[in-house]
């Protein structure tokens, strides 16, 4: 489940510009035996995005009004609200990020949370709406907490909100690991539950934790750490990893608990990414021999780089840019290099060619005219999730603008996947999504009525429209 929200305009993170604070929200959720589990809110506020009012002293700070919200429909669940303050700083100083954690207990259920900031000072404010949470009831098996990921840690000197089990854990709010800034250190914190009820007092296991390449789900850099552990009710655990020989990518770091015969009996995971500039020196790579010693067309692989986007992240759409940019062969056979071994390390040329294979199907099926279709929307969904399991296509319904119904039967996880695209054009041509089940995409709770063409809006037929509802949504429930 992607439950990480941004509202800052990075190179590290996919994220959304709302008025002018820029700030980044996680949670992780954790058990209290015989009581309610509850949540920890991680919040980062970019300094530079909030102002500062000077006080008597002549220094300056910033005042910011923090509330979150739970929901269950119209029923208010948990509510907290608060004010932080920033550090006071001298009129030139740099300014930190401001940082938070902040717990809230919660019964077993199916959430909705929102999250204000509000920048006194300023008087401008920030929301993250209405995003789905679910807490699971208090099991008596065996199962592991949601993994708490940190960017540094340090002996406990003074309780504070960050303390745990004797150390201070600074949260990495966005799971991302950047080299620039000196971010080096991956700290997991978790919590095993039930172990004494399900194998026994004192009774031995083993705790895998490590880091896995997304893409190849191997383990990558030696990054893991297998500990023998005594069973008890609640066992908590902090493992540290040093990343600077990390390359860059994305990767997971997964927690297993497994028996004395190497059996998973419980399991955590969540996705972080690199930045890691080193590799920019390129020479051990390998570049003479390799695949791309034999692309010398500049303008060739400028298009196999552009075809990249719909599979690429943030950040490797900022470097893919400036090589487009600056269209130095060199660089721009170093960065196609890098960017397959990241994949794949052991066969870059082989992930390569059958990304290819289906960048030529996208553009048999979704390309038009002068547009690639790696371009498209359909293109590009089918290059980042794979081939839908089924399609309706109904581009020829009179009563509704083109569109199609994609489903998938597991994606990231995730079971009975939908997407709905439509064409306002009367050609058919550049298909947008409309609506989609799936977390990060375009969600449009009105997509029936979006989808009625013109002729039959709402409030001009609406027994007619009502019956093109139903025929849509019975298509959208049992894609056929």
């Amino acid at each position: 489940m992607n439950k990480l929200f941004s509202l800052l305009v990075s190179v590290l993170t996919t994220s959304t510009l709302f008025a002018n604070i820029n700030f980044v929200v996680d949670y992780a959720v954790f058990q209290n035996p015989n009581e309610n589990s509850y949540i920890e809110f991680y919040l980062s506020i970019n300094g530079a995005s909030i102002l500062y009012a000077q006080k008597e002293n002549l220094l300056f700070q910033s005042n910011i009004e923090v509330t979150y919200l739970i929901e269950d429909g119209d029923k208010v669940i948990s509510f907290e609200k608060f004010q932080l303050n920033s550090p006071e700083y001298e009129e030139q100083s740099a300014k930190l990020d401001l940082m938070n954690l902040k717990r809230m207990s919660i019964p077993a259920g199916e959430y909705r949370y929102s999250v204000i900031i509000k920048d006194l000072v300023a008087k401008t404010q920030g929301e993250i709406n209405n995003q789905p949470i679910s807490i699971d009831p208090l099991s008596k098996e065996l199962n592991i907490s949601e993994l708490q990921i940190g960017n540094q840690i340090s002996p406990t000197t003074e309780k504070n909100d960050f303390s745990k089990n004797g150390y201070d854990i600074t949260p990495s709010v966005s799971h991302n690991f950047n080299e620039k800034n000196g971010v080096n250190e991956l700290v997991a914190y978790l919590e095993i539950y039930n172990a004494e009820k399900s194998l026994g007092i004192d009774e031995a296991y083993l705790l895998d934790i490590s880091v896995l390449n997304k893409a190849t789900q191997q383990v990558v850099e030696n990054l893991r750490a297998i500990k023998r552990m005594k069973a008890a009710e609640v066992t908590p655990y902090i493992q540290s990893f040093n990343l600077e020989t990390l390359p860059t990518g994305d990767y997971i770091v997964q927690a297993l608990v497994k028996n004395k015969k190497n059996e998973i009996l419980a399991k955590s995971e969540t996705s972080i990414f690199r930045l890691n500039t080193a590799i920019k020196d390129l020479s051990a790579l390998g570049i003479e021999g390799s695949f791309v010693d034999s692309i010398r067309d500049t303008k060739q692989l400028a298009e196999y780089i552009k075809c990249l986007r719909p599979t690429s992240n943030a950040t490797e759409k900022v470097w893919a840019d400036n090589q487009l940019r600056y269209a130095e062969l060199d660089f721009m056979q170093r960065y196609f290099l890098n960017f397959w071994k990241v994949r794949n390390d052991l066969d870059p040329y082989r992930a390569w060619q059958d990304y290819k294979y289906q960048v030529k199907i996208a553009d048999q099926k979704f390309g038009y005219g002068g547009v690639k279709g790696y371009t498209t929307e359909r293109g590009r969904v089918y290059l980042q999730y794979g081939p839908p399991d089924v399609v309706q296509d109904a581009p020829f319904d009179g009563e509704t603008y083109p569109y199609s119904i994609w489903q998938y039967y597991k994606l990231n996880n995730l079971v009975n996947q939908r997407f709905v695209f439509y064409s306002v054009t009367s050609g058919m041509l550049g298909y947008q999504v409309l609506h989609s089940t799936y977390p990060g995409e375009n969600k449009n709770e009105d997509w029936q009525n979006s989808l009625s063409s013109k002729s039959v809006r709402p409030g001009s037929e609406l027994n007619k429209s009502d019956g093109i509802h139903k025929n849509v949504q019975d298509l959208f429930d049992n894609p056929r």
